[in-house]
Protein backbone atom coordinates (compact mmCIF):
# COMPACT_ATOMS: atom_id res chain seq x y z
CA UNK A 1 0.00 0.00 0.00
CA UNK A 2 2.58 2.57 1.00
CA UNK A 3 4.48 1.76 -2.42
CA UNK A 4 1.28 2.93 -4.25
CA UNK A 5 0.65 5.84 -1.65
CA UNK A 6 4.72 6.62 -2.99
CA UNK A 7 4.14 6.40 -6.79
CA UNK A 8 0.73 8.61 -6.42
CA UNK A 9 2.57 11.03 -4.45
CA UNK A 10 5.88 11.24 -7.08
CA UNK A 11 3.04 11.55 -9.78
CA UNK A 12 1.84 14.65 -8.47
CA UNK A 13 4.79 15.56 -7.36
CA UNK A 14 6.54 15.53 -10.99
CA UNK A 15 3.66 17.11 -12.40
CA UNK A 16 2.93 19.54 -10.20
CA UNK A 17 7.04 21.00 -10.74
CA UNK A 18 6.75 20.06 -14.82
CA UNK A 19 3.32 22.10 -15.16
CA UNK A 20 5.12 24.94 -12.91
CA UNK A 21 7.07 25.54 -16.12
CA UNK A 22 4.15 27.25 -17.01
CA UNK A 23 4.35 30.50 -14.72
CA UNK A 24 7.25 31.79 -16.20
CA UNK A 25 5.99 30.91 -19.39
CA UNK A 26 3.01 33.46 -18.94
CA UNK A 27 5.33 36.23 -17.02
CA UNK A 28 7.27 36.09 -20.42
CA UNK A 29 4.16 37.02 -22.52
CA UNK A 30 2.38 39.36 -20.49
CA UNK A 31 5.37 41.37 -20.15
CA UNK A 32 6.33 41.23 -23.37
CA UNK A 33 2.65 42.07 -24.37
CA UNK A 34 2.68 45.20 -22.34
CA UNK A 35 6.17 46.35 -23.46
CA UNK A 36 4.57 46.07 -26.97
CA UNK A 37 1.57 47.70 -25.96
CA UNK A 38 2.89 50.61 -24.18
CA UNK A 39 6.18 51.30 -25.19
CA UNK A 40 5.91 50.50 -28.68
CA UNK A 41 2.09 51.43 -29.29
CA UNK A 42 1.78 47.84 -31.14
CA UNK A 43 -0.38 45.36 -29.40
CA UNK A 44 -1.04 41.56 -30.00
CA UNK A 45 -3.89 39.90 -30.62
CA UNK A 46 -2.42 36.61 -29.29
CA UNK A 47 -0.57 37.29 -26.60
CA UNK A 48 -3.13 37.95 -24.00
CA UNK A 49 -4.68 35.05 -24.74
CA UNK A 50 -2.56 32.85 -25.08
CA UNK A 51 -1.19 33.75 -21.40
CA UNK A 52 -5.00 32.42 -20.42
CA UNK A 53 -4.54 29.42 -21.97
CA UNK A 54 -1.92 28.35 -20.16
CA UNK A 55 -2.96 30.23 -16.87
CA UNK A 56 -5.98 28.27 -17.07
CA UNK A 57 -4.11 24.70 -17.66
CA UNK A 58 -1.72 25.88 -14.81
CA UNK A 59 -4.46 25.91 -12.67
CA UNK A 60 -6.07 23.04 -13.12
CA UNK A 61 -3.11 20.69 -13.47
CA UNK A 62 -1.15 22.00 -10.46
CA UNK A 63 -4.10 20.80 -8.19
CA UNK A 64 -2.64 17.20 -7.49
CA UNK A 65 0.33 18.62 -6.08
CA UNK A 66 -1.16 21.08 -4.12
CA UNK A 67 -3.04 18.72 -2.66
CA UNK A 68 -0.20 16.58 -1.99
CA UNK A 69 1.45 19.58 0.18
CA UNK A 70 -1.47 20.48 2.14
CA UNK A 71 -1.53 23.82 0.10
CA UNK A 72 -5.79 24.32 -0.56
CA UNK A 73 -7.43 26.95 1.33
CA UNK A 74 -8.72 26.09 4.80
CA UNK A 75 -10.31 27.58 7.96
CA UNK A 76 -8.14 26.74 10.51
CA UNK A 77 -9.53 28.54 13.86
CA UNK A 78 -11.05 25.40 15.36
CA UNK A 79 -9.86 22.52 13.30
CA UNK A 80 -6.01 23.55 14.64
CA UNK A 81 -7.66 22.49 18.39
CA UNK A 82 -8.44 19.13 17.20
CA UNK A 83 -6.12 16.11 18.42
CA UNK A 84 -4.65 14.27 14.44
CA UNK A 85 -7.20 11.40 15.05
CA UNK A 86 -9.97 13.88 15.45
CA UNK A 87 -9.13 15.95 12.86
CA UNK A 88 -8.39 12.43 10.89
CA UNK A 89 -12.23 11.76 11.83
CA UNK A 90 -13.57 14.90 10.62
CA UNK A 91 -11.10 14.85 7.46
CA UNK A 92 -12.84 11.38 6.36
CA UNK A 93 -15.56 12.50 6.85
CA UNK A 94 -15.61 15.61 4.60
CA UNK A 95 -13.73 13.47 1.77
CA UNK A 96 -17.02 12.01 0.95
CA UNK A 97 -17.82 15.68 -0.30
CA UNK A 98 -14.46 16.43 -2.27
CA UNK A 99 -15.09 12.80 -3.88
CA UNK A 100 -18.56 13.40 -4.84
CA UNK A 101 -17.24 17.03 -6.27
CA UNK A 102 -14.26 15.68 -8.28
CA UNK A 103 -16.30 12.65 -9.83
CA UNK A 104 -18.79 15.59 -11.12
CA UNK A 105 -16.06 17.37 -12.25
CA UNK A 106 -14.12 14.71 -13.85
CA UNK A 107 -17.28 13.49 -15.95
CA UNK A 108 -18.86 16.53 -17.06
CA UNK A 109 -14.96 17.83 -18.11
CA UNK A 110 -14.54 14.37 -19.92
CA UNK A 111 -18.25 15.35 -22.20
CA UNK A 112 -16.97 18.89 -22.11
CA UNK A 113 -13.41 18.29 -23.19
CA UNK A 114 -14.74 15.37 -26.13
CA UNK A 115 -17.63 17.46 -27.56
CA UNK A 116 -14.50 20.15 -27.69
CA UNK A 117 -11.94 17.70 -29.21
CA UNK A 118 -14.33 16.31 -32.28
CA UNK A 119 -15.44 19.97 -32.62
CA UNK A 120 -11.59 21.00 -32.85
CA UNK A 121 -13.06 24.23 -30.71
CA UNK A 122 -11.64 27.58 -30.97
CA UNK A 123 -12.09 30.91 -29.24
CA UNK A 124 -14.41 33.37 -31.02
CA UNK A 125 -11.98 36.23 -30.61
CA UNK A 126 -9.75 37.77 -34.07
CA UNK A 127 -6.93 34.97 -32.99
CA UNK A 128 -9.35 32.43 -32.73
CA UNK A 129 -6.81 30.14 -30.88
CA UNK A 130 -7.46 26.37 -30.49
CA UNK A 131 -9.74 26.15 -27.39
CA UNK A 132 -9.68 22.17 -27.44
CA UNK A 133 -6.15 21.35 -25.48
CA UNK A 134 -7.41 24.03 -22.66
CA UNK A 135 -10.36 21.68 -22.98
CA UNK A 136 -8.38 18.62 -22.48
CA UNK A 137 -6.48 19.55 -18.74
CA UNK A 138 -9.38 19.93 -17.07
CA UNK A 139 -10.63 15.84 -17.05
CA UNK A 140 -6.44 15.40 -16.57
CA UNK A 141 -6.16 17.58 -13.80
CA UNK A 142 -9.45 16.06 -12.09
CA UNK A 143 -8.43 12.60 -12.50
CA UNK A 144 -4.79 13.82 -11.08
CA UNK A 145 -6.63 15.33 -7.88
CA UNK A 146 -8.64 12.37 -7.75
CA UNK A 147 -5.78 10.37 -7.47
CA UNK A 148 -4.27 12.39 -4.95
CA UNK A 149 -7.29 12.58 -3.47
CA UNK A 150 -7.76 8.51 -2.91
CA UNK A 151 -3.99 8.43 -1.51
CA UNK A 152 -5.48 11.47 0.88
CA UNK A 153 -7.84 9.34 2.11
CA UNK A 154 -6.53 6.34 2.76
CA UNK A 155 -3.79 7.89 5.08
CA UNK A 156 -6.67 10.25 6.64
CA UNK A 157 -8.77 6.95 7.84
CA UNK A 158 -5.35 4.85 8.51
CA UNK A 159 -4.60 7.80 10.86
CA UNK A 160 -8.93 7.90 11.96
CA UNK A 161 -8.88 4.13 13.01
CA UNK A 162 -5.46 3.36 14.35
CA UNK A 163 -3.92 7.26 15.70
CA UNK A 164 -1.11 6.44 13.71
CA UNK A 165 0.44 7.64 10.11
CA UNK A 166 0.94 6.17 7.15
CA UNK A 167 3.88 7.15 5.82
CA UNK A 168 4.43 6.62 1.97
Amino acid sequence: MKRVLGGIDTISEWSGKVVSIAAPVIMCLLIFEVTLRYVFNAPTIWAHETSQHFFGALTILVGAYVLLHGLHIRVDVIYMRFSPRARAILDSVTFLCFFLYVIVMLVHGWEIALRSVGAMETTKTPFGSPLWPLRLTVPIGVFLILLQGLAQWIRTLHMAVTGRELVG
